[in-house]
């Protein structure tokens, strides 16, 4: 019998997705989502496991049971850089710490710049504790984990290990550890002993994006064990949304939800000095033979968050108020001579300067300033911020850009966005890419229509935009001054008394 349904997951930061999906012509049958739990400990935020995990269980079993054999595959897809470690019996021990989590910073921090500079060659990743690897040394560290060896699982490596019993991972998702060279297309025995790892650490098997890990028959989920569904890894959220909307390497996606990400695709790795000293991220494309330049902004949608919390509004009133100005710029009722504006790092910033305690900073309040004014400084800091990234990107083979996430449903923020960058940019009317990007995966032959909206750039702005970034480059020099006085400078001064306590 042909099997007729396939199942995609999407693990993201805030919200989880479960999807179910008619194989033969791409049709949502249906859509449960659930909120990615999350929980504090003495170091900094976890992802809850065990929520997480049963909340996704129970969604699969009522989808399994609902149409009992006709479910093909499950595809799992995830944010990056989270993960567990496993024992030589099979046992998770330890947690799930949030991929943005800060508790492994000193790691980094000790590393010297040659050090950082080899990381890079290897992995292509600059330094940094949001990736895997400094995870891991915390784990074994903090843990006292003595026994060999124990093997990491990115988070959907875990479920794709639960429901089958292989431990395998995916290209895109070796590739944001901070452990796989991506030359050789191994993981880095170099880069572990940096870390004093290679005598207790193990990595997976890397396979493709939508090659069978294995089947249900043989996982921990008796309801499963009579279905043989196959289970697929999809891989890291931000490069399956780009396979999803068919990115080309002359496209430059901006994938927007609780944080944004700009992302390019080409043939061969961006490893050069300008790319290290910017701090963008390489790494290999759910379709292998590609590589990936990417850099993740940590604030996005939840900057809009933030808004509604500070001024106590709704989310329909910071819809009306984004509705308003809108009208209001196109009438050109708005001046970007003199706005307010926010560098929005409200949780730490990005590429170029990649830091964990970068702060917001908002700039031209006055007493006539009004909650729309700083709405608006919102807006243009997310814009001009997305502008200051894109600049190390190289923005001279990018053609236009392609928009996915919430960002779709603002229209103030697109049309901003196109005059930042003075580029076109194409709107894809497709719910969840992600989601659809893992059916793809496992389906690569499968052909779906996609309809874009194209946002022209306003020449009449885009000066004013050239203008806005020079002011906001001066006070992001500035903001960055006061970051590495605070923090670098307390770390030089105690490097000689620490430098010898994580690396020989």
């Amino acid at each position: 019998m042909v099997k007729k349904f396939s199942i995609t997951i999407d693990i993201g930061t805030t919200n989880s997705k479960v999807s179910l999906f008619e194989i033969a012509t791409g049709k949502l049958v249906l859509r449960e989502s659930f909120q990615t739990t999350k929980e504090c400990d003495a170091s900094g935020e976890l992802f809850d496991l065990p929520k997480i995990w049963n909340q996704l269980l129970e969604i699969l079993k009522n989808i399994i049971s609902e149409y009992p054999g006709n479910v093909d595959s499950i595809n799992i897809s995830s944010v990056g850089e989270a993960g567990v470690l496993v024992d030589s019996t099979g046992q998770v021990v330890t947690p799930l710490i949030a991929w943005y989590d800060k508790r492994a910073a000193d790691y980094v921090s000790h590393l010297s710049q040659s050090q950082k500079q080899r990381i890079y060659e290897i992995t292509g990743l600059p330094a940094h504790s949001n990736y895997s690897i400094p995870k891991i040394k915390w784990l074994v560290d903090h843990l006292h984990l003595i026994q060999p060896a124990y093997t990491w699982l990115n988070v959907p490596d875990l479920f794709s290990y639960y429901l089958t019993g292989e431990m395998k991972t995916e290209f895109s998702m070796a590739s944001r550890t901070m452990g796989f060279d991506l030359n050789e297309r191994q993981w880095s025995s170099e880069v572990l002993a940096m870390f004093q790892l290679q005598e207790l650490i193990r990595f997976p098997e890397v396979m493709a994006s939508g090659d069978i890990i294995g089947y249900t028959t043989t996982g921990i989920v008796p309801e499963f064990q009579g279905e043989e569904i196959s289970v697929r890894i999809a891989g890291h959220d931000h490069m399956v949304g780009a396979l999803g909307i068919n990115l080309h390497p002359r496209d430059l996606l901006n994938s927007t939800g609780t944080t944004e990400g700009l992302l390019l695709i080409d043939e061969h790795p961006f490893l050069n000095s300008k790319a290290f000293n910017e701090s963008l991220s390489n790494g290999i494309f759910t379709a292998p033979e590609y590589y990936t330049l990417f850099s993740s902004m940590p604030t996005g949608g939840n900057a809009f968050e933030w808004y509604q919390h500070f001024f106590s509004v709704s989310k329909e009133v910071f819809e009306a108020d984004c509705h308003h100005l809108y009208q209001r710029y196109l009438a050109n009722e708005i001046s970007l001579e003199d706005p307010v504006i926010l560098i929005p790092h409200l949780n730490g910033s990005g590429a170029p300067f990649k830091n964990g305690n970068s702060r917001g900073l908002m700039y031209g309040i006055s007493l006539d300033t009004r909650r729309e004014d700083v709405l608006l400084g919102i807006l243009l800091g997310l814009c001009l911020e997305m502008k200051h990234v894109a600049n190390c990107f190289p923005m001279d083979r990018v053609n236009r850009m392609i928009a996915i996430g919430p960002v779709v449903k603002n229209p103030l923020w697109v049309q901003l966005k196109a005059d930042a960058l003075n580029k076109e940019i194409a709107l894809v009317n497709m719910e969840e890419s992600v989601s659809f990007g893992a059916l793809k995966a496992a389906y690569s032959d499968f052909d779906y229509p996609l309809e874009y909206k194209t946002i022209h750039p306003n020449i009449k702005q885009v000066q004013s935009f050239n203008q806005l970034l020079d002011k906001y480059s001066y006070l992001y020099e500035k903001k960055r001054f006061l970051v590495d006085e605070q923090y670098n400078g307390q770390d030089s001064r105690s490097a000689v008394q620490t430098k010898n306590i994580f690396f020989s």
